[in-house]
């Protein structure tokens, strides 16, 4: 049975199809958590009746009936207690609008992770407490809970799509949106609130996208080495500040900085350039490795153990690093090859195949150097082409720039290049006339020629 015929009868109505449809064909081995009385996974058996479906499902009277559709059942709470699952043994774990109902769901998807295969997947459906209907509501001093939808009374967790994508990196998952169900707006609505998303400085039809959305579907795959030690070398990390709440909310919130850190982060306001912060904070870092980067960005748990072993590992390729960053790109027989592993606001670019890489320019997100090195910013340049105008100035000391494997969340609220962009270009075009042509990885890939 297809899932266009499982739509059309009326038993299987009540499941979750969006969710169902990017369940794997290959996926032979299923668990679901929070099965209730085993339909969706009723349904994914008569697709395939060869799958093994198990459930798990809370209240044991439900989980009774869900053992007459489902191969096993196990009638536990999955805060306390793991089902019998042998690690390293599922194709894929579902979790249909279960997430926002956990006290803590961080330990729950980080033990439910070594029961995945190495090529194993989550999918998650979460509810959308960025809804317009959320906002209308809560603008009126009018938020209360339901029976059922956005304020079910019984959610424990609110998610908009940023805070799904951290949940899922800091459980140890690349995360992927894979659909949007929608709920549209009135258009008085969206007229009435373009004038707050300018004051905010958001860019109106993409936060127009987050408003429709009810509910976001996603899928997590399992970093490699998301269960390695941190390492014992501390970072220092510059970052220049224009925005407090981004900074706070992004950058300064990322666990590695949590009380008791060994690394540090030193904040530079008010720089005329990132040449200026960069100096700054060279002078005063204290630890060997310096990672310079954007306010917005957010490490997720365990990024420093990932970032410095990558970062070790591109030297024992490339001997000295002059610049690592996590986006970049080189042109080969005319041809611009990006490489990267990061999630750039609600998308990932998983282009990490043959990395660590060699780049010609990197993305400005992140670049890190040694504390000691030479390698300095051009003033002139203000706040953009910083990055590709430091590659070149490792280029041309001999020093290689270099792309690396440690994702992390580029949490950017702008999409629209400033008229200060295309005047940094002027001058970058003349001080490196002699690279040209060169592409810059922008996270939208800019030809200078």
């Amino acid at each position: 049975m297809n899932l266009e015929q499982l739509q059309s009868d009326p038993y299987f109505r009540g499941l979750n199809t969006e969710l169902l449809r990017h369940v794997p064909d290959s996926a032979n081995k299923i668990l679901e958590v929070g099965c209730a009385e085993g339909r969706l996974g009723e349904a994914l058996k008569k697709m395939q009746p060869d799958r093994e479906v198990i459930g798990i499902e809370y209240q044991s009277e439900i989980a009774a009936r869900a053992r007459q559709r489902l191969d096993r059942v196990y009638a536990i709470d999955v805060e306390k207690e793991d089902a019998d699952i042998e690690p390293g043994t599922l194709d894929c774990i579902l979790y249909g609008d279960v997430i926002e109902h956990l006290t803590e769901p961080l330990p729950v998807l980080r033990r439910h992770r070594k029961l995945l295969k190495k090529d194993g997947i989550i999918l998650c459906s979460i509810p959308n407490v960025q809804h317009h209907s959320v906002l209308r509501n809560l603008l009126r001093s009018d938020w209360q809970y339901t029976r059922a939808g956005l304020l079910d009374s019984t959610h424990l967790r609110f998610y908009t799509y940023s805070t799904v994508i951290k949940l899922l990196l800091d459980s140890g998952f690349a995360p992927r949106m894979m659909s949007i169900i929608k709920s549209p707006g009135n258009e008085n609505f969206f007229k009435a609130a373009e004038p707050l998303m300018q004051y905010l400085g958001l860019h109106f039809s993409r936060t127009r996208n987050y408003l429709e959305a009810y509910q976001y579907i996603f899928e997590g795959t399992p970093l490699e080495d998301s269960d390695m030690e941190e390492a014992e070398e501390p970072l220092s990390f510059i970052v220049c500040v224009s925005n407090e709440e981004v900074l706070n909310a992004n950058l300064l919130s990322s666990p590695c900085f949590a009380p008791g850190s060994r690394h540090e982060v030193l904040t530079v306001r008010n720089a005329s350039s990132a040449a200026q912060g960069f100096e700054l904070g060279i002078q005063r870092a204290r630890h060997p490795l310096v990672v310079y980067l954007h306010q917005d960005m957010y490490l997720p748990s365990g990024w420093p153990a990932r970032f410095v072993h990558a970062y070790r590992k591109a030297e024992k390729l490339y001997g000295s690093v002059g610049v690592a960053g996590v986006c970049g790109v080189i042109r080969k027989n005319n041809n611009t090859v990006l490489h990267a592993h990061v999630v750039d606001r609600d998308r990932i670019i998983d282009r990490r195949q043959e990395l660590p890489a060699l780049a010609d320019t990197l993305d400005e997100v992140v670049l890190a150097v040694p504390k000691d090195t030479l390698l300095r910013m051009e003033p002139a340049l203000g706040f953009h082409f910083y990055g590709a105008d430091i590659c070149l100035a490792a280029r041309k000391a001999g020093l290689p720039s270099v792309v690396i494997d440690a994702l992390c969340f580029h949490n950017s609220l702008h999409m629209v290049l400033s008229s200060a962009f295309y005047q940094s270009l002027e001058i970058f075009k003349k001080k490196w006339a002699s690279e040209l042509p060169l592409t810059t990885p922008t996270l939208c890939n800019t030809l200078i020629q």
